[in-house]
């Protein structure tokens, strides 16, 4: 459903069609939207975005829109990385990589506070990073660690940033239409005061968005695998 159907099926249902209502209705479907994109790694949520890298290089901005996103359509609207889920880092000229699992900088602190430097003598082969603060320009960014000592690419799994919804977009998440209806008549049974109605609504759409987490879970091939974190020169028994 696009976000005008949307928006005049629960109108419709509450007898509440005039414009201001319509309004109001479209921004709680785009805000509830957003709020379930936001809440979990959905695979529709995610991209892989390519950036290269130079010697040296203290932080990576990842400034480029995606070169796959899954299960998007071709006339999507642009979006850009929101933050880095894993990466892998690729010298030039080399075929295969080095993958990485992002951590907080508070751990490496804990296994040796140099790595954190931009020190000549430690440059390597980035085995980890850490996502920073995004720029001025809403760009994400992320820190390799260490700092490579040779120029490369970036491949990036990405959380893709939520774009709104136009009058004739329909949202991409899988079973996303039920829960939105759901929220967003909840929002406006409480609009129009009406709480205690909301409150059932409410409880609704939480249900709609956990048959959502069992679509993502149970309808889709799924390989569970164990995937052990280097972290570099110490062992996990250093780690306090």
């Amino acid at each position: 459903m696009t976000l005008t159907e949307l928006a005049n099926f629960i109108c419709t249902k509450l007898s509440d069609t005039d414009a201001a209502s319509v309004t109001a209705c479209k921004s709680y479907i785009n805000r509830r939207y957003q709020m379930i994109w936001d809440s979990a790694l959905w695979t529709e949520t995610l991209g892989i975005v390519t950036q290269p890298t130079l010697a040296a290089e203290t932080e990576t901005v990842l400034s480029t829109a995606p070169s796959i996103t899954f299960y998007q359509s071709a006339s999507a609207p642009t979006t850009f990385a929101d933050f880095a889920v894993a990466a892998k880092f690729t010298r030039t000229g080399n075929d295969d990589g080095y993958e990485m699992i992002g951590q907080d900088w508070i751990s490496f602190f804990q296994i040796d506070p140099n790595m954190w430097n931009d020190v000549a003598n430690r440059r390597a082969n980035p085995f980890n990073f850490i996502n920073l603060p995004k720029n001025g320009s809403g760009y994400a960014r992320l820190k390799l660690v260490p700092v490579p000592d040779v120029a490369g690419s970036v491949y990036v799994l990405a959380k893709l940033k939520w774009v709104t919804l136009g009058d004739n977009d329909s949202p991409c998440l899988r079973g996303i239409d039920n829960a939105l209806l759901a929220f967003a008549e909840g929002d406006m049974l409480e609009r129009a005061r009406k709480y205690a109605q909301a409150q059932v609504k409410y409880t609704e759409s939480a249900a709609q968005v956990e048959v959502m987490r069992s679509i993502e879970t149970g309808q889709q091939q799924k390989n569970f695998s164990i995937i052990p974190c280097d972290i570099g020169d110490n062992s996990l028994m250093d780690i306090p």
